[in-house]
């Protein structure tokens, strides 16, 4: 991820999200993705039937980790 001389953050080897037949990407999701793994973000929001816009993901940082812990 990087951002270039107009201000746009680039994704350049990250594809993001797909759910719902959409593809999700913020830099918050990304930080997120890069805490957990993307499959377990994408699992959390299959969990709590949840989209991962920016007012969803402290709920779904919550299951990631809660998923995190049950490993332990």
């Amino acid at each position: 991820m990087w951002t270039d001389a107009c201000g746009e953050t680039r994704f350049e080897f990250w594809e993001g999200i797909s759910l719902a037949g959409r593809v999700f990407k913020s830099v918050p999701l990304f930080n997120l993705c890069q805490e957990f793994g993307t499959a377990q973000v994408r699992d959390a929001c299959l969990s709590l039937d949840l989209l991962p816009y920016a007012g969803d993901l402290a709920e779904i940082r919550n299951e990631c980790q809660r998923q995190e812990n049950s490993y332990v």
